[in-house]
């Protein structure tokens, strides 16, 4: 009975050594060596991809081209927010500067017609201050270095980028990763210092992006090129006149017309009051002025009619006085005439524009970029 028991717990024993042996050899299989190679290229590919735009994001400005039907657009952008640049809408071409969180526009009168708060309203080929509305994109608030950066990033989450990176070579040979598919594609250089090298404006907004084009190309501003722009800029704004104020429509009212004709001399002048009334609120809440353009036509019997014009700038909601006057040529004899005189008055909103106050701005903003 000894024997018996002594060899059935020897069995019993080696049955449990013999399981443990089993559970100790379990595990999976590795993963193959070509999984192992996609895995490094998109590895390098997120590198490259992260330093490329972490150096756009730090950029000074930045330059931007498209082409859009055979017409180019361009833009220049500082990291504040100030650009300068210009794009076809609308079958016309269409001038952008922005500085000091303006916003201003330049077109033809053609343009302006088709886009008038009325009928009546042509602004001619006079800047005209905006909120940017009129433009797929604000340039300055979209394409600003950190702003499209950040802008890229996002779009990214949505890219499938599972598979093989994608590379292409450009036309001079540079070497790209490209990710994404038309008409939502980045275009990343493969060797370092890894640089955007063009984006499509559908992958910051799908709705809109078409507008501007298949892709800009990104070319970061530096050096001289920073200065340079900085002088373009400058001149840009002095240039602006006093610009119209594109959300806003004033009328003027005639009160008051006086008459002076002076005896034997021919010389009538009309002084009139006009007042103002606004409808709508400047771009931004800035501050604007009413410019009042009188133009008065006088006539006397036999003597026939002329007429004389006058302007100046008032307060919205304020009364202004204005006079203009006409001389008649008088016959060599004693008569006297009936005069009659016709003021009218039209007004426009203007932004109360300080131009060596922008430049300060503007010098404030380039100082802290190099330029």
């Amino acid at each position: 009975m000894r024997a018996r028991w002594s060899k059935v717990a020897a069995v019993l024993l080696l049955g449990g050594l013999l399981a443990g042996c089993q559970v100790a050899v379990a595990g999976t299989a590795g993963v193959s060596a070509a999984d192992q190679a996609v895995a490094e290229r998109r590895a390098a590919q997120r590198t490259a991809v992260d330093a490329a735009l972490t150096a756009l994001g730090q950029a000074p400005a930045v330059a931007l081209k498209a082409t859009v039907k055979g017409a180019e657009q361009q833009f220049r952008i500082t990291r504040g927010g100030y650009a300068l640049g210009g794009l076809p809408l609308d079958g016309r071409f269409v001038q952008v500067t922005a500085a000091a969180s303006q916003f201003y526009l330049q077109a033809d009168a053609d343009y302006w017609k088709a886009h008038a708060i009325d009928e009546g309203t042509q602004f001619g080929t006079s800047w005209v201050r905006s909120l940017g509305t009129e433009l797929p994109f604000d340039p300055a608030a979209r394409f600003a270095p950190p702003a499209l950066a950040e802008g890229l990033r996002k779009a990214l989450a949505g890219l499938d980028r599972m598979g093989d990176p994608v590379k292409a070579k450009l036309p001079d040979g540079t070497e790209v990763y490209q990710l994404g598919a038309a008409p939502s594609v980045l275009r990343v250089t493969t060797a370092k210092p890894n640089r955007v090298v063009s984006f499509a404006p559908a992958l910051l907004d799908p709705q809109k992006g078409p507008e501007y084009g298949a892709e800009f190309a990104v070319t970061a501003l530096t050096g001289d090129a920073v200065k340079t722009f900085h002088t373009d800029l400058d001149a840009a704004i002095a240039g602006l006149g006093q610009p119209f104020e594109g959300l806003v429509q004033a009328s003027a009212v005639v009160t008051n017309d006086k008459l002076d004709c002076k005896d034997f001399v021919g010389s009538c002048t009309t002084t009139v009051d006009v007042s103002n009334s606004v409808v709508g609120t400047p771009a931004s809440g800035e501050k604007s002025v009413v410019h009042i353009t009188l133009t008065v036509e006088v006539s006397a019997e036999s003597l026939g009619a002329q007429t004389c014009t006058a302007a100046g700038d008032a307060e919205p909601y304020k009364t202004i006085q204005l006079s203009c006057a006409v001389k008649f040529k008088l016959p060599n004899r004693t008569a006297s005439y009936q005069v009659l005189s016709k003021p009218n008055a039209t007004a426009e909103v203007r932004a109360g524009l300080d131009v060596n106050a922008v430049k300060q701005k503007v010098a404030a903003e380039f100082a802290g970029l190099g330029g």
